[in-house]
């Protein structure tokens, strides 16, 4: 007997119309495979990383390198995900970019896909993600295993007090661990 495959309509997370490109602070989530905890562990409500933590840590600092209009903002490596803040300061507009989607997008899922990867975050986040697993695979010698859950959650960060507040949430992260969702 044939089992047949499930088609499985996902609904996008992010924000409809929204240009991930725009000057602003965003607040990023990225949470491992199965949220299995692979960078290290909290003692005593601090995060003592592993290799796979310090590979973590390396490519967040390296994203205002890669991408010169960011500025990295407080984050932190917990066990089985990445919080952060990351600012972009001013992004050149792109030929075909999408500011409030002046192109008729509809409801064309591929079509949508393909302008969100032109985006800013987007592209900062599947570049860490790549990198990362990349070299997490090769410190355990398991070339291609997925290390990171299949999407992310990002927030747009849009006054100071929200920014102070999510502040505070990653730097006494560790110190809640326990109590955490992703724990």
């Amino acid at each position: 007997m044939r089992q047949e495959k499930k088609n499985h309509n996902r609904q996008s997370i992010r924000l409809k119309k929204y240009n991930y490109s725009r000057p602003g602070f965003y607040f990023i989530t990225i949470c491992t495979q199965d949220r299995k905890p692979i960078f290290g562990d909290v003692i005593d409500g601090e995060m003592v990383l592993n290799n796979c933590g310090r590979v973590a840590w390396k490519f967040w600092k390296q994203i205002d390198i890669r991408y010169p209009n960011t500025q990295i903002d407080e984050f932190i490596v917990m066990p089985n995900h990445v919080h952060g803040i990351i600012e972009i300061i001013n992004y050149p507009p792109m030929v075909g970019a999408i500011h409030e989607s002046p192109l008729p997008l509809g409801n064309d899922i591929e079509m949508i896909r393909k302008h969100r990867r032109k985006m800013l975050i987007p592209k900062i986040v599947g570049w860490y993600k790549m990198n990362t697993a990349k070299q997490i695979n090769q410190i355990h010698q398991t070339p291609g295993t997925k290390i990171w859950h299949r999407n992310y959650y990002d927030h747009i960060i849009r006054n100071e007090q929200s920014l102070h507040q999510i502040r505070e949430y990653i730097r006494y992260n560790p110190k809640k661990w326990n109590t955490d969702r992703f724990y």
